[in-house]
C-alpha cells in the first residue's frame, strides 16, 4: 500500500485553511479535485470485493472526488429485466465509502428503469448526502447545479448527456428524466444550449469553482459502428464538442470533464481551464453477453488530480489504471441482465504499473499533443506543465 499512497501525494499536500472566497489579504488555500473515469458499477463491492474499497479509499483523498454514476438504482424485488444497467442501492454506499462526494447522474443509462429509476437514484443520493447533478423530477431540477460545500470553498456541478438517451428519457416540465443536450447536424440544440449556459452562469454566482460534466455519445459516425469497427473517430472528440466546451468555459466553467467513448482522450487547457475530453472508465462491470465494448484499451484509463489555488489552476497529475476483464466464476453469455458473481467481480480498478502504465500514459501524451498540451511521463505517473500548456493555448 505504501507505493500506492505515493500516487496521490500531491493531492494530499493541501495547504492553508482559508476558503477560496475568503476576504482580501488572507492566504488562499489549495483545493484538490480527483476525477476518475465513469463508474459503470453493478454491485455493492463492499460485499463481493471489499479489498477494492480498502485499497482505493486511502488513494481517493481530495477535497472533491468525482465520478459519473453510470447506472440506475433498482430496489430489492424489482425485476432486473426491466432495464439494462441496474444496480442495488449499496453500490452508492460503496462509492461513498471509497471517498466519492460529487456525482454526475446524467448519462444514457439514467433512464434504464424509466421514471422509477430516476426517483430511486435521487432518493439514494439524498440518503447518503452525496452532491449531484444531471437528473431530476422536472427539467428545472435536472438542469440545476449541484453544490458541494468543502472547508476550502463551494464547488458547483452542472451535468448533461448527449446521444443515445432513450426516447422519452429527457426531463421536461413536470416530467422526470435526464438533462439532455440534443445535438443535430454537428450543432447543439439552441434551446438546450442556452439552458446549459444559464445553469453555468447561475453556478458561477454561488460557487467558488464550477465543474461541468458531459456524457457524450454524439460523434461524427454512428457510435456502435464506430466502436465495433474500431474507427479512428473513437479516439478523438468531435469538432462540435470542442467548440461547445469553449463556450462553456466562456460562460464560467472552471473545469470540464467528460466520458462516453469510453476511451482516454486528450486534455486541453483553454483560457487557463482544463478540459478532459474523456477519462475512460473506472468501474466497468459490463455484461459479457454484450460485445460492442470489448477492445483492450477500453479496460485501461487514467485518474486525474487537479489542484486550484484560489481560482488559478496550479497542477494536473495522472495515474493509469486497469480494469479486470475476467471475473470470478462463470459468465452468462446469453443474458445481459444476469447480475451474478462473474459480473460483480469484473471491471474493477487497480493500479497499472511498468510497461502497461507506460502504454496508457503514452496514449494520453499523444492524444493531448494536438491541443498544445504537453504531458510529461515520470515513472508510473504523468503531469501537465500547466503554465506551458496555458501559454500554448493563448
Amino acid at each position: 500500500m505504501a507505493h500506492l499512497r505515493r500516487w496521490f501525494a500531491p493531492a494530499l499536500a493541501v495547504t492553508g485553511i482559508v476558503c477560496l472566497g475568503g476576504p482580501a489579504g488572507q492566504a488562499q488555500s489549495t483545493l484538490s479535485i480527483t476525477l476518475t473515469g465513469q463508474s459503470m458499477i453493478r454491485s455493492d463491492i463492499r460485499i463481493h470485493t471489499p479489498a477494492v474499497v480498502s485499497t482505493w479509499a486511502p488513494l481517493l483523498k481530495a477535497d472533491v472526488v468525482f465520478t459519473n454514476f453510470e447506472s440506475t438504482v433498482v430496489y430489492p424485488g424489482e425485476s432486473l429485466q426491466q432495464g439494462r444497467f441496474l444496480t442495488p442501492p449499496g453500490a452508492l454506499d460503496a462509492l461513498k465509502a471509497m471517498g466519492f462526494n460529487l456525482l454526475s447522474l446524467s448519462n444514457n443509462h439514467s433512464w434504464d428503469l424509466k421514471a422509477a429509476g430516476i426517483q430511486h437514484t435521487l432518493a439514494e443520493v439524498a440518503r447518503l448526502n452525496l452532491a449531484h447533478a444531471g437528473i431530476g423530477r422536472t427539467l428545472d431540477e435536472a438542469s440545476a447545479p449541484g453544490y458541494l460545500r468543502t472547508p476550502k470553498g463551494t464547488v458547483a456541478l452542472v451535468s448533461m448527456a448527449s446521444g443515445l438517451v432513450e426516447a422519452g428519457g429527457a426531463a421536461a416540465a413536470g416530467k422526470a428524466g435526464v438533462n439532455e443536450l440534443r445535438v443535430a447536424g454537428g450543432k447543439p440544440d439552441d434551446a438546450d444550449a442556452q439552458r446549459m449556459l444559464r445553469s453555468i452562469r447561475e453556478a458561477k454566482q454561488h460557487a467558488d469553482l464550477v465543474i461541468v460534466y458531459e456524457h457524450n455519445h454524439v460523434f461524427d459516425v454512428d457510435f456502435q459502428t464506430m466502436m465495433n469497427e474500431e474507427l479512428p473517430q473513437r479516439l478523438v472528440p468531435p469538432d462540435w464538442l470542442k467548440k461547445w466546451t469553449h463556450a462553456e468555459i466562456d460562460a464560467g466553467a472552471d473545469l470540464i470533464v467528460m466520458h462516453g467513448a469510453p476511451v482516454v482522450h486528450g486534455v486541453e487547457i483553454y483560457r487557463g481551464r482544463p478540459i478532459f475530453y474523456d477519462l475512460g472508465g473506472f468501474f466497468f462491470q459490463y455484461a459479457p453477453s454484450r460485445v460492442v465494448l470489448d477492445e483492450p484499451i477500453l479496460w485501461e484509463s487514467v485518474v486525474a488530480t487537479v489542484q486550484f489555488e484560489g481560482k488559478e489552476l496550479r497542477s494536473i497529475r495522472f495515474r493509469p489504471i486497469t480494469m479486470n476483464k475476467v471475473g470470478q466464476g462463470q459468465p452468462d453469455m446469453h443474458d445481459e441482465h444476469t447480475n451474478n458473481l462473474y459480473l460483480q467481480t469484473r471491471g474493477l480498478p487497480s493500479p497499472a504499473k511498468g510497461d502497461q502504465a507506460g502504454f496508457i500514459l503514452k496514449r494520453l501524451v499523444d492524444a493531448s499533443r494536438p491541443f498544445g498540451t504537453t504531458v510529461q511521463i515520470t515513472g508510473d505517473a504523468a503531469v501537465i506543465n500547466v503554465r506551458d500548456s496555458s501559454r500554448a493555448a493563448r
